[in-house]
């Protein structure tokens, strides 16, 4: 099974539902349960169980919406690429699960005036923001780079 764009949209929704937004850390062990429920078990062609993969991902008893979303892709074999959970973490400097203007700004540096940079944040913030809060949270950013 492929990470496909309705795959992110049911397991966006389910993580909602169970915590209250993306922004909000869940129990590494109700993800284990979320994971389970669906039969993502285990990745690697099923020879490591996803258990030890949420373990040393998030070695604390607390796990993100991003740390969640790279598990169902390693379980579905079609995992996203690291690099874009590890940018997003560098970028959410106030840890809250979504980008502010100031933190997606933070992606444009370098660019030559500051009115640029801001009408560049701006576009982006339009294309990215889907549910129109101000942010871009981790799902919105997969949504925008993987589809």
């Amino acid at each position: 099974m492929k990470f496909t764009l309705k795959v992110l949209e049911i397991h966006t929704q389910k993580y909602v539902r169970r915590v209250g937004a993306s922004t909000v850390l869940m129990p590494r062990e109700e993800a284990l349960k979320m994971l389970q429920e669906e039969d993502l078990t285990a990745y690697g062609d099923g020879r490591y169980p996803i258990e030890d993969y949420l373990f040393a991902l998030c070695p604390d008893k607390m796990i993100s919406f991003a740390d969640y979303l790279q598990a169902v892709s390693m379980a579905m074999g079609d995992p996203l690429t690291s690099g874009v959970r590890e940018n997003f973490i560098k970028l959410d400097k106030d840890r809250s699960g979504a980008l502010d203007p100031v933190e997606l700004g933070e992606l444009l540096d370098g660019t030559d005036s500051v009115s640029q940079m801001k009408e560049q944040v701006a576009e982006l913030m339009e294309c990215m923001d889907v549910d129109k809060d101000g942010k871009v949270n981790y799902g919105e950013i997969v949504k925008a780079i993987c589809f």
